[in-house]
């Protein structure tokens, strides 16, 4: 708590000194409404993810906005780094990393402590640099990490090098969910994980449309993302980018940012039931994530494809 209140005085400081560095948005601060098919990254308005060539021939749709791919190819060499600009993310998995096991235990009803994924298929969408994938391989899944930064899936091939142990559980592949789809890859992994993406994605309707469709009827859906506040606008943006440094100048864009509501219908669209949502705050100054009752800031959401009325009512 005091941190926050520290964070909030020097936020107060930082806007009054600094304005013309900070970062514009064509939006109303308190306005939470969002039409999916429209996405602004700053000034510009992405309406439609499919694109004309010169030729005037439709390039492949895909839910991917070229800007936010150089931004994590540009991270390439410091993925692993555990105390750098991306250490927010390593200890992120004290939080996603056991809520990933233990609601997968429970639906496939296993009580192995060891290696208690063996046997499920996971993907992890937008892995970057494998730092989620790993220790889910490690728990015994057979983990698919899919990035669109080229670079990004070269410096997690290259982390996993250095582990054997993991040559038969894991694989890096760069591309799209859309390429995925595209490639007939349908029904297909036990439980797909969007951890830190859907908020740097354009169309967000094709995105989770695609994500989907690559799960089997019954599999599981986890997201962790930040919801689109006043107060994520001044934390998530203002001081982990601007004052405190937790994240690279840039990450974020805060019109991109997906309430729990606009998550939760999009999926419902998909035949997908949300299960479960929790909310998260990430304290930076002592690299610690816990969980929380509101979902102003971060949060957690699982889902299950095509759950059946019985299905929903298990815990």
């Amino acid at each position: 708590m005091h941190a926050c209140k520290l964070c909030g005085r020097m936020v107060s400081v930082v806007l009054r000194s600094n304005r013309a560095s900070l970062p514009r948005f064509n939006v109303v601060l308190n306005s939470t409404s969002r039409k999916t098919s429209v996405r602004y990254y700053n000034s510009t308005a992405y309406t439609s993810s499919e694109s004309m060539t010169e030729s005037g021939t439709k390039q492949k749709k895909t839910s991917i906005n070229p800007e936010e791919v150089k931004k994590f190819n540009a991270l390439a060499s410091k993925w692993w780094d555990t105390k750098g600009e991306l250490k927010g993310l390593h200890s992120m998995n004290r939080l996603r990393v056991p809520l990933i096991r233990d609601t997968l235990m429970r639906q496939h009803r296993v009580s192995r402590k060891s290696r208690p994924l063996e046997g499920l298929r996971i993907l992890d969408v937008g892995c970057g640099g494998g730092i989620l994938s790993v220790p889910l391989a490690k728990l015994g899944a057979q983990v698919t990490g899919l990035d669109a930064s080229e670079e990004a899936v070269k410096a997690a091939t290259a982390h996993m090098a250095h582990d054997p142990s993991l040559k038969d559980t894991l694989t890096f592949t760069h591309g799209t969910v859309e390429d995925l789809v595209a490639s007939e890859v349908r029904d297909y992994y036990d439980a797909l994980v969007a951890s830190e993406v859907i908020e740097h994605v354009d169309a967000l309707d094709d995105f989770v449309g695609s994500s989907c469709d690559l799960v089997k009827p019954g599999g599981s859906l986890f997201f962790t993302t930040i919801n689109r506040t006043n107060q994520s606008y001044y934390l998530a943006v203002i001081a982990a980018e601007y004052i405190v440094g937790v994240v690279p100048r840039g990450t974020h864009n805060w019109n991109k940012f997906v309430s729990p509501e606009e998550l939760k219908d999009e999926l419902r669209a998909n035949n997908c039931h949300p299960r479960l949502i929790h909310g998260m705050f990430y304290n930076p100054f002592l690299n610690h994530w816990n969980w929380t009752g509101s979902t102003e800031m971060n949060y957690a959401l699982h889902a299950i494809k095509d759950a059946s009325e019985a299905d929903l009512k298990k815990d």
